[in-house]
């Protein structure tokens, strides 16, 4: 063996392009030039010149993109710097199972669950990136490779000059090529190396995920089972002879660490809270200063009173607004995070209900909050101990006893308490009489999680109730933000919009209160994988396959589409509830076209997620055609004439029309049929087809201002001149009259009675037209009656043609007798 290495040492393999042992240009050079002389492997031409430049050229700027890539490098500073936290959290979980011989608790394996799930997500998006490194590293392997191959590059230029200059470039792009193929290498080895690592520690996290979710279905089964000694039995046995103290420490580092190790793999959800926190805020005071520019301060200060949470108490608010959602949505967080966003949420509870609960309520809502805290305490601890099972019996004791005096509470008061306060308040009676009763029979385990629930799962229904009521008045502040209107309209508007908001959003704080449940008991994921197989399992109906799923998600999407189409004119403002002529809005029918595109949107985003496929729309589609050819013809006129005034706008929300013998202000652009508010108060339902096909007048497309005429007469012999100038007087400093174009006094006709005038005046707004022309007819009336002008009633001449002969004499009897003597007995002159 070493006599055959050392001759396999000593043959020297013949010169090559590819395969050379040294990067020295004179060495490359020079074995290039023996190569050259070698027939067989190299060929001098003078006909392949241009085409072996080209590829010199062309190879020179490949590797040089490859070197620029491999010379940036892949970013894996980031894996090589939290593998060390990888492997502290690794080290953390194993001891904390490896400690759990002596009782389990379902917080602490739940807590490692959730850990190791942070951990196998991590873990498995660096797996992802860096395969997708090895494979852009393979690619450039793969290219050197086929460099190699090129066999045209083989060919040698001929003549001495261009023989000389292909050697050159020839030698720089060998080089080069030697460069990148090192580099590319030593990447390799990099990645490969970096690589294991990760796929050892995802092994390692896979399988210690596997036993705590073994442990927790372990525990689910033995959920009733005895863990603990009888309460009745204080002497130390086998089972746990544990200290509350020492174990309530080690508890609580334990839980920071976790906490510190899961904030810096999840850090960005952090920054994704505050954000949210701080849009909101904006929002809410965004819409307060608009409220107060564009109302007196009364007015607005009376529009925001009607938000009493989020006005008067804004940075709550906005608390309770963030917590909720993060504790809705937070499943799979550690149980200290958990707690520390409860107790965020409480403080800023108790903060808005020591303004607004009677003293006893109040009181009774901090003793709920030391609840809490007390079962906070508990759920931190990872081993039972004998102090803890009497702070659960005394901590279920109370709460039955609080419980007791809130429904005699809520049923004297007269403060005015949420719907199902009563039911709520039984529930939280019976989980924690159950929770007494399990800790009696040494269900330690089993205790502390029904007691704990009955708890949280009270404060967070009053929780969720508080955050539906803070975005009702959020959307009522941007309602009134974007519009002008009196105080009762403003209360009005929120009416309608609580109405229109508050079931929706009644009925997804309910699903989010049973999600909480659902989580206290450690049932979500049981009740997940039940209702995802439920949901997802294919059904069939004939030669159609269909989910529940697919359904739900149909209906639920078509339902939130029309909700939030019916609210958008609302959100901005445009609830035309009063019937006075006021500024256009700033959308007008933009609106419409915007409703339009979320109904559509809606509509396809239904058959989208549901999975229906495409060619069933086009079924429906044909279906829909047959029927607006039987009688779908004014429906489809109508959504047609809708799509037309949003794109024509020759009526927009707020404008002033006439359409036929109704007038009054466009109080909604709808899809099929519009509003208009009449000046008698009513509200007219229109068709919008008949808003295109009839003759339409509109007042205000263009501007508000308004031509007014009127017809006066004087008495014949009035001085024709001084009633012009009288007449003129009046619109001289009238507020709203436009002096461009002036007012015109026209001698209109000689009447049976009277000289008349026609009056012609301009105004700026029309909605001040009776205001105005009341005052200058008043003005007028004064005017003509102080200058003698006699305003005329209607004059007849009357012609008798017969009269009785006795009438007659008694007539002429009566005119000559004389004044204050009649004639006869009875009879009074005529």
């Amino acid at each position: 063996m070493p006599a055959t290495a050392q001759r396999t040492k000593k043959k020297t393999p013949p010169p090559d392009t590819i395969h050379m042992a040294v990067i020295d240009s004179a060495t490359i050079s020079k074995n290039i030039n023996k190569l050259a002389q070698d027939t067989s492997k190299m060929k001098k031409s003078d006909t392949a010149v241009a085409v072996i430049i080209n590829r010199i050229e062309g190879y020179t700027l490949l590797l040089n993109q490859l070197m620029s890539s491999l010379r940036r490098g892949f970013d894996t500073l980031n894996i090589t710097r939290e593998v060390p936290l990888v492997d502290t959290s690794l080290a953390l979980i194993k001891e904390n199972i490896a400690g759990q011989d002596r009782t389990p608790n379902i917080n602490d394996i739940y807590t490692n669950k959730v850990m190791l799930e942070q951990l196998q997500r991590k873990l498995g998006g660096w797996q992802n990136n860096l395969f997708s490194y090895y494979n852009s590293l393979v690619a450039i392997n793969d290219t050197l490779h086929s460099l190699r191959r090129d066999t045209s590059m083989r060919n040698i230029p001929a003549e001495d000059e261009l023989y000389g200059f292909y050697i050159g470039q020839l030698t720089r792009l060998i080089k080069k090529y030697r460069s990148v193929d090192s580099a590319n290498k030593v990447s390799l080895v990099k990645i490969g190396l970096l690589q294991n690592k990760i796929a050892n520690r995802y092994i390692d996290v896979s399988n210690l995920l596997e036993d705590s979710n073994y442990q927790l279905e372990q525990f689910s089964a033995n959920m009733f089972s005895r863990d603990y000694r009888y309460i009745w039995k204080p002497h130390r046995d086998s089972i746990n002879p544990l200290e509350f103290f020492p174990v309530f420490k080690r508890s609580l580092h334990k839980s920071t660490r976790v906490l510190s190790i899961f904030f810096s793999i999840q850090w960005p959800i952090f920054i994704v809270w505050i954000v949210l926190a701080s849009l909101f805020a904006w929002w809410v005071h965004a819409n307060v200063r608009r409220i107060r520019r564009n109302h007196p301060e009364q007015e607005g200060e009376a529009i925001l009173q009607h938000a009493q949470y989020v006005y008067r108490h804004p940075v709550a608010s906005t608390v309770i607004f963030v917590t909720t959602l993060s504790s809705v949505f937070s499943v799979r967080y550690p149980i200290l995070y958990t707690e520390i966003i409860w107790g965020l949420t409480m403080i800023a509870l108790t903060w808005l209900f020591r303004a607004h609960f009677p003293k006893t309520l109040y009181r009774y809502w901090l003793m709920l909050m030391a609840l809490l805290f007390m079962y906070c305490i508990n759920n931190l601890l990872i081993e039972v101990t004998y102090a803890e099972q009497w702070g659960l019996m005394i901590c279920a004791g109370l709460c039955i006893a609080l419980g007791f005096r809130l429904l005699k509470e809520t049923s004297l008061t007269t403060f005015a308490h949420p719907k199902y306060t009563a039911p709520t308040i039984k529930l939280f009676i019976a989980t924690s009489v159950f929770s007494m009763l399990l800790v009696i029979f040494a269900r330690v385990g089993s205790a502390k999680i029904f007691g704990s629930s009955a708890v949280v799962n009270t404060v967070l229904a009053m929780n969720l109730y508080v955050l539906v009521k803070i975005l009702l008045e959020a959307v009522f502040l941007q309602v009134e933000a974007n519009k002008n209107s009196s105080t009762f309209i403003s209360f009005m508007d929120y009416q309608d919009v609580q109405t229109k908001l508050k079931t929706f959003l009644t009925v997804l704080a309910f699903v989010g209160w049973l999600v909480i449940i659902a989580r206290n008991l450690y049932l979500y994921d049981a009740i997940y994988e039940v209702v995802t197989e439920l949901l997802s399992t294919t059904r069939h109906i004939g030669n159609s396959d269909f989910t529940f799923s697919s359904v739900i998600i149909f209906v639920l999407v078509i339902w939130v589409a029309f909700v939030a189409s019916q609210l958008i004119a609302y959100m901005f403002g445009n609830t035309g509830q009063s019937t006075s002529p006021t500024p256009k809005p700033r959308f007008g029918s933009t609106l419409l076209l915007l409703r339009l595109a979320v109904l559509a949107g809606g509509i396809l985003l239904a058959f989208a997620a549901s999975g229906i496929p495409m060619d069933k729309i086009t079924i429906v589609i044909g279906a829909l055609s047959v029927g607006i050819g039987f009688g779908l013809q004014n429906i489809v006129n109508n959504l047609v004439s809708g799509i037309i005034l949003a794109f024509e706008k020759p009526i927009e929300v707020g404008d002033v029309i006439e359409l036929g013998t109704r007038s009054g202000v466009v109080k909604e652009i709808g899809i099929r049929s519009s509003k208009i508010a009449a000046y008698d108060g009513s509200t007219v339902v229109v068709p919008n087809a008949d808003l295109i096909s009839q003759q339409l007048i509109n007042w205000t497309m263009t501007n508000r201002i308004r031509r007014v005429n009127f017809v006066l007469g004087v008495g014949y012999g009035s001085n024709i001149t001084q009633v012009t100038d009288i007449i003129k007087r009046a619109f001289v400093d009238q507020e709203g009259i436009l002096t461009n174009p002036e007012p015109i006094v026209q001698l209109s006709q000689f009447g049976d009675n009277a000289v008349t005038f026609q009056v012609y005046f301009w105004i700026s707004d029309l909605g001040n037209a009776g205001t105005l022309q009341s005052k200058v007819l008043t003005f007028i009336y004064d005017a003509l009656n102080e200058a003698g002008i006699e305003l005329p009633f209607p004059q007849r001449d009357l012609h008798i043609r017969t009269v009785d002969e006795a009438v007659l004499n008694k007539w002429k009897a009566n005119k000559e007798a004389p004044s204050g003597v009649y004639p006869e007995d009875g009879e009074k002159n005529l």
